[in-house]
């Protein structure tokens, strides 16, 4: 009996220094590939969240930025590309998708201000040649706040985005085909080939390319030295690649018509954007917040942002973007000065809304710090 009671206490003894060695060892695999320090209410947060995101799909690497209380949170998780056992960084460069559209719409206010076009401006009116087929039935023109905010009824593309043969030439081409069949721009319908015709608008305008119109109005003035379309050989390393629903390469957008997604950018470079978007310390900034289409108690959208009033009726302003490897997302929270950033570089059918949970995990943690007035 008491060698059996022996036995069964060692057993006992080593199963519990197993646990504790595995329990170890799973912590260690996780801090590895997690720069979060778990310090704070905040850290905590932010982890379970993210472990979370990261187990409901083959997730690859996710960047977090945060601005709360005047400061600055940055988080990495998981890899920059599979097995690599590398994480990602503040500087990881991802594809930002459509959240492009929110820059190309500062440019279009940057020219309004300009007095060089204007929102009801016929498109027409900076297109080669003739263009009877942009206009409704009942003979009133497509306009340039039409396109802002996704409600010309223009298809969401011409053809494959990702072939390099879509160019200028053939996109100008596909517009003379375009049918627009409703009485009047009453209706949302998402569409890139809007924001791609207004990047070439702003170039015509300019005449100045539309990276050029970017570097000299947005990330030049920010430092946002991160945020391009193409990269250096000596800056490519910062590039991460996108994977798909199994992990599997993707192809990356093209530069060609760069005005609805071509962008590329970092957290940190994010984070100092959606600071001057919050701020709204210029007109520009202001204008593009300005409702086009819709209620902002259901949703409304401005030049490219949706704004919106959450469960607790505080106002919102974000945008997300998707590409065939990439899911990122942007939010802003004017009354709590609170903004989020979070970019993906692997992309399947439930990582939008995994991106858009994590987001709201992390607002409804700081509501509720903000309501105790407590340190988070």
């Amino acid at each position: 009996m008491k060698k059996t009671l022996f036995l069964m206490l060692m057993l006992l003894i080593g199963y519990c220094s197993f646990a504790q060695e595995g329990s170890t060892l799973q912590k260690n695999i996780i801090s590895q590939r997690s720069d979060n320090p778990m310090k704070s209410k905040l850290d905590s947060t932010i982890d379970k969240l993210i472990l979370n995101y990261m187990k409901e799909g083959k997730r690859v690497g996710i960047s977090l930025g945060i601005n709360y209380n005047g400061k600055q949170f940055i988080y990495n998780y998981g890899e920059t590309s599979p097995g690599s056992g590398i994480l990602p960084s503040d500087k990881s460069v991802y594809e930002i998708g459509s959240i492009t559209k929110t820059f190309t719409g500062l440019l279009v206010a940057h020219a309004i201000n300009e007095g060089r076009v204007s929102l009801n401006d016929d498109i027409r009116k900076f297109l080669p040649g003739s263009f009877p087929n942009l206009q409704y039935p009942n003979g009133d023109p497509v306009k340039i706040a039409y396109l802002l905010a996704h409600t010309a009824q223009f298809p969401n593309s011409f053809g494959d985005p990702l072939s390099p043969s879509v160019g200028n030439e053939t996109f100008i081409d596909s517009l003379h085909k375009i049918k627009l069949d409703s009485l009047k721009s009453f209706r949302y319908k998402y569409s890139n080939v809007g924001y791609q015709l207004l990047g070439l608008i702003l170039e015509r305008v300019y005449k100045k390319s539309y990276i050029d119109l970017i570097s000299q109005y947005v990330t030049k003035p920010l430092g946002m030295l991160q945020t391009k379309l193409d990269y250096p050989a000596n800056e490519e390393s910062s590039l991460l690649k996108g994977y798909g629903t199994n992990r599997e390469p993707v192809r990356s957008i093209p530069e060609i018509l760069p005005a609805a997604g071509g962008l590329h950018s970092s957290v940190r470079d994010m984070l100092k954007y959606l600071d001057y978007q919050i701020q709204e310390k210029t007109a520009e900034v202001r204008l593009t917040h300005r409702v086009i289409f819709g209620d902002v108690d259901k949703e409304a959208y401005g030049f490219q942002w949706a704004i919106g009033k959450n469960w607790g009726w505080d106002q919102y302003l974000r945008i997300d973007g998707g590409t065939q490897g990439y899911r990122t997302f942007c939010v802003m929270y004017p009354l709590h000065n609170v903004s989020i950033v979070l970019f993906s570089n692997q992309k399947d059918d439930s990582a939008g809304a995994g991106l858009y949970k994590v987001a709201t995990g992390i607002y409804g943690a700081l509501k509720l710090a903000m309501n105790a007035k407590s340190a988070f």
